[in-house]
């Protein structure tokens, strides 16, 4: 098996992908998160998240949300607002009944701005009722984009000389890394992309009238981006989850630039400041911390804690991790309970691709009900690859271990908050063994809300922000 994330930044750089522009658009920038994850998919790595297929059910419902937009939500009914946010479309059940926006719902609940918040449908729903206020949707302009590319209005097409170099970066890419992966396709599909909704986000944007643009994932939302700094518009995105030496929706290190990133970053803390290299200038990346996360280890502080292991499955190592969970659930030195957590985007294929824990004799959680960071709470030890969720689960002090070589984890391993495992033997051996210590101020900076409330403020109202002596 190829290992793809040593040589993809060589790779790009050799055949100048940076510099490729059509239609004046540095088109590999909005290409190569996408294309690198098709890159590793072909390698072996599994499917993150669920995505929505090309069944024609798939297009009714599409075509029905579209026409329900119109009158439910319309994006285009929105008063001016002095903040225009576009949230997470994946939303978490709490149990106050709600559908909550972990990223924005904590900072709308606190903050005492205008705002208008904006979401585009999760596997062809929006969850109600959603927590948030002034909450609309996004369908009108996601699906009239798709229609229009469907119907093959303002097709674009690829000048012989770019298309040449992709065919040839094409190339490269099958020698190189063994996948096959059509860049021609890819970029005019991207472009398309552009073509048709970016003339949508401009109306949007003249009809709220912001002052300042919040998003949670700004890679995918170039064209919204872009109508932003047309319109002289900052952008700030929120922290969603970890990133990490191979994250490239955000890391654009030497000469590599990202043209449609946002203005300002807001991190988590400190360390996802420190550590890596983003295209704006540090001044512009900001801890402000993990408000839903810093409120969610207070609320469940009462709760007792017993020797109960947490597996945090995700759809990448889903196959690989859930077939380990099957060999230390039968060791016979480790007798702690086990809980197996899948992520959301596992939720509905775990029966088909990892059936065999249809015979595991520990608890499979598939749904929302009970809340990860209860999960967290009430067990001791936690066992993950690569996931945000392992950061999280050092914050509730549980020993934490690493399956396999996870370059994501390295940096918790390296300091020693976190050790690898690989065999259930292994396990049994390091549990309890070792005193290890998580600086949590570092990588979730404190007083989170209200770092996030006031800095999105000033920057809404003068384009300033708090350094962190000010709190």
């Amino acid at each position: 098996m190829i290992n793809p994330t040593s040589h993809f930044e060589d790779f790009e750089l050799a055949h100048s992908l940076f510099d490729l522009r059509i239609d004046k658009i540095p088109i590999w920038e909005r290409l190569r998160f996408r294309i690198f994850r098709q890159i590793k998919q072909q390698n072996g790595t599994g499917q993150a998240h669920t995505g929505v297929g090309d069944d024609w059910r798939d297009y009714v419902r599409g075509t029905g949300l579209f026409l329900k937009n119109f009158v439910v939500n319309n994006p285009y009914l929105a008063s001016e607002s002095d903040v225009l946010y576009i949230g997470h479309h994946r939303r978490k059940k709490r149990d106050d009944g709600y559908w909550w926006d972990t990223y924005c719902d904590p900072v709308h609940e606190t903050c005492d701005y205008d705002y208008a918040h904006f979401e585009k449908a999760h596997m062809l729903e929006h969850h109600q009722p959603a927590r948030t206020s002034n909450l609309r949707y996004l369908d009108l302009i996601e699906y009239s984009g798709n229609i229009q590319r469907m119907l093959g209005v303002n097709k674009p097409t690829i000048p012989n000389v770019a298309r040449t170099q992709l065919e040839s970066a094409q190339d490269a890419i099958r020698e190189q890394f063994g996948a096959d992966v059509d860049l021609v396709t890819m970029a005019r599909e991207t472009l398309h992309v552009r073509r048709t909704t970016l003339p949508l986000y401009r109306r949007l944007l003249e009809r709220v009238n912001p002052e300042l643009a919040v998003v949670v994932v700004s890679y995918g939302r170039e064209p919204f981006i872009e109508a932003c700094k047309e319109q002289d518009i900052p952008v700030v995105e929120l922290q969603h989850g970890v990133i990490h030496e191979h994250h490239f929706g955000y890391l654009y290190s030497g000469p590599r630039t990202k043209e449609t990133f946002p203005d300002y970053l807001l991190t988590f803390g400190d360390f996802w400041k420190d550590s890596f290299e983003f295209p704006i200038p540090d001044d512009r990346v900001v801890s402000v911390g993990y408000p839903y996360l810093e409120e969610s280890v207070d609320k469940y502080d009462d709760v007792n804690t017993r020797d109960q292991l947490l597996f945090i499955s995700q759809g990448t190592i889903g196959e690989q991790l859930s077939k380990f969970a099957m060999e230390v659930e039968q060791h016979p030195e480790i007798d702690h309970e086990i809980v197996y957590k899948l992520h959301p985007g596992e939720y509905d294929r775990w029966e088909d691709e990892y059936p065999w824990l249809l015979e595991a004799d520990f608890e499979i959680v598939d749904s929302s009900e009970p809340p990860l960071y209860k999960l967290f709470s009430e067990s001791n030890v936690q066992v993950g690859v690569g996931s945000t969720a392992v950061y999280e689960g050092l914050c509730f002090n549980l020993e934490t271990f690493v399956y396999e070589n996870s370059s994501v984890l390295q940096p918790l391993v390296d300091e020693g908050s976190a050790a690898v495992v690989s065999t259930a033997d292994e396990l049994a051996s390091a549990l309890g063994n070792k005193s290890r210590s998580f600086n949590r101020d570092y990588y979730f900076t404190p007083k989170a809300t209200q770092r996030a409330c006031e800095t999105i403020q000033r920057l809404a109202e003068d384009g300033t922000v708090y350094n962190s002596g000010t709190f």
